[in-house]
C-alpha cells in the first residue's frame, strides 16, 4: 500500500505542476488538496511508530491548503499552517537527544535564520495590520521549525537529517514565494514554483521522518 501511495503522490504532484503551468484552476485546486491526504496515507502505512504531531501537522496543513485557496480566508489558512509547523517543530524537538554534543558553530545558523526572516518581511508590502502581524508570527514559527530540524544532527540517521532539513528549507522557499506573490509582485510562474517547492517540501519531511 505504501508504495502505491507514494506513486499516487508523484502522479498527483506532477499533475498539479502541469495544471499550474496550463493555468487550469480546478485541476490545480483538486490536486493541491490531495497532496497532504496522500502523504498522510503514506505515513500511516509506512511508519512502525506513528507520531501524533506528524499526523496533526499534515491535517492542519491540509486545512491551510484549503483556506488559502480563498483570499478572504487568508488568516485562517495561515493560522492552520502555523499550527501545522508547531506540530512539526514538536516532532523535531522530540528527536533531539544529543544537543550537548552539537558543534558550537551550528548555533550560528540562528543568525542566518533571523537575517532571512528580517530581510523577507522588510521587503513585503502588507498594508493590513492583522495580515502583517500574522505573517510575522508565521515567519518566526517556520524558521524555528527549520532550525529545530537542523538540531537533529547526530540524533537521527544521516539520511533522515538531510532529507528533513532540505524539506524544511524548501517549505521556507515555498512560503517566501507565496508571500511575494501575494504582497509584492506576482510572478507569471509563481504558482508553478510555489507548488513545486511545497510538494517537494512536504514529501521530503515525511520521508525523512520515516527514515529515522
Amino acid at each position: 500500500m505504501k508504495y502505491y501511495a507514494l506513486i499516487a503522490y508523484f502522479v498527483n504532484y506532477g499533475l498539479n505542476i502541469v495544471f499550474n503551468i496550463k493555468k487550469l484552476k480546478t485541476g490545480s485546486f483538486i490536486t493541491k488538496l490531495l497532496l497532504t491526504p496522500i502523504l498522510l496515507l503514506i505515513y500511516l502505512t509506512a511508519s512502525e511508530d506513528l507520531k501524533i504531531p506528524v499526523i496533526l501537522a499534515l491535517c492542519f496543513c491540509f486545512l491551510g491548503d484549503l483556506f488559502l485557496e480563498f483570499p478572504k480566508y487568508f488568516i485562517p489558512g495561515l493560522s492552520a499552517f502555523l499550527v501545522g509547523h508547531i506540530f512539526y517543530a514538536v516532532k523535531f524537538l522530540s528527536d533531539i537527544t544529543v544537543i550537548s554534543k552539537l558543534p558550537w558553530w551550528m548555533f550560528l545558523f540562528t543568525i542566518v535564520y533571523i537575517a532571512y526572516g528580517i530581510t523577507l518581511n522588510s521587503r513585503l508590502s502588507i498594508p493590513d495590520l492583522k495580515k502583517k502581524t500574522a505573517v510575522y508570527i508565521y515567519t518566526v514559527i517556520i524558521l524555528i521549525a527549520s532550525f529545530l530540524s537542523l538540531l537533529r544532527f547526530n540524533s537521527v540517521s544521516v539520511y533522515s537529517f538531510w532529507i528533513v532539513l532540505i524539506g524544511t528549507l524548501l517549505f521556507i522557499l515555498s512560503d517566501s514565494i507565496l508571500a511575494f506573490n501575494r504582497f509584492k509582485k506576482r510572478s507569471p510562474y509563481g504558482s508553478v514554483c510555489l507548488m513545486a517547492a511545497y510538494g517537494a517540501a512536504q514529501l521530503l519531511i515525511v520521508l525523512g521522518i520515516l527514515l529515522e
